[in-house]
């Protein structure tokens, strides 16, 4: 999660360079906070591109915020896949630790009730 705040941190001061983000949706948090929270609505899959409908950024700068974008979704876009990947391995380590445990219960569970059953069948027919 540390990666990922300054992950967030970094892309958003790089886009504060790019364009101040103005959007009347953060007019109260201020610019760089409005960029913090737009980059990590971007990182997120939020792709809102109100700030490339302003006729303030030239052709330069539109370019170099499409560059910018494109890499910080495929570093958001690592950090959750490697963040799944963690999750699953340490799920399957857990199962993998207590599958012997598992496989006796069951055993012992089997065998039980084919001794009741067992027992059940041979006393009618002892009678």
């Amino acid at each position: 999660m540390l990666f990922y705040g300054i992950l967030i941190f970094m892309f958003a001061a790089i886009f504060d360079v790019i364009a101040k983000n103005e959007s009347n949706e953060y007019r109260k948090l201020g610019a760089f906070t409005g960029n913090i929270m737009t980059t990590m609505r971007l990182s997120l899959g939020d792709f809102d591109f109100s700030i490339l409908e302003d006729e303030r950024l030239d052709e330069k700068q539109q370019i170099l915020f499409w560059i910018i974008w494109v890499i910080m979704v495929i570093f958001s876009s690592l950090i959750f896949l490697n963040f799944i990947i963690a999750e699953v391995s340490n799920s399957y380590a857990v199962v993998k630790e207590s599958i012997d445990a598992l496989v006796y219960k069951e055993r012992a569970g089997l065998i039980d009730e084919a001794e009741a059953i067992l027992s059940g069948w041979t006393k009618e027919n002892d009678k």
